[in-house]
């Protein structure tokens, strides 16, 4: 099946997948005190993106699971093409 997230037109929705992607990364080795605003952060940053998911038309067009499961994998692909160490192969 072919991609419903388009790199190019939908690069603002990867961006933010890629910070939401991040963030949950941030959260899952945090060890300080400020747990809650740390899931606070993430919280937010999830709305934005789910927000901006709805406002793109593509959860209209595609539906939410197809529409949002595309995002992540859009989001992955491009956080491997401007790694450092995709760089390197």
């Amino acid at each position: 099946m072919a991609s419903v997230t388009d790199p190019e037109r939908h690069a603002d929705l990867i961006t933010l997948q890629r910070r939401v992607h991040a963030l949950f990364d941030e959260l899952d080795a945090y060890t300080g005190e400020d747990r809650q605003g740390m899931r606070e952060r993430v919280r937010q940053a999830a709305a934005e993106k789910e927000a901006a998911l709805y406002a793109s038309g593509l959860v209209e067009e595609h539906g939410y699971f197809l529409a949002s499961q595309d995002l992540h994998k859009a989001a992955r692909a491009a956080a491997q093409h401007t790694s450092p160490a995709a760089a390197q192969d």
